[in-house]
């Protein structure tokens, strides 16, 4: 996994917890609120929402460049388990 893939994944990952952090901790927001404040698709936000929920154990195959190679955003947050063990195997991470 290159550097540049490396980077985008962890980022969209931790954004995607701060928006939910957020709406856990602020009753006035939601997510239009935050796609107003990050100039982004309230649909985008939704869709990348889930990734907050990212198994440790992949995040850590992705900061340490182990994840697949080929891993994209868009196939980490398209029907993302919730089970933490499904993702590993979705994801062959173990």
């Amino acid at each position: 996994m290159d550097d540049a893939l490396r980077i985008s994944l962890l980022t969209a990952i931790a954004r995607s917890r701060s928006w939910i952090e957020t709406i856990l901790n602020d009753p006035t927001s939601d997510f239009r609120v935050l796609a107003i404040s990050e100039k982004l698709a309230e649909r985008h936000v939704r869709f990348l929402a889930p990734l907050a929920y990212l198994s440790p154990r992949i995040i850590d195959a992705i900061a340490e460049g182990r994840a697949p190679a080929d891993l994209t955003i868009t196939q980490l947050a398209r029907s993302l388990p919730m089970s933490w063990a499904k993702q590993e195997e979705q994801l062959d991470i173990g």
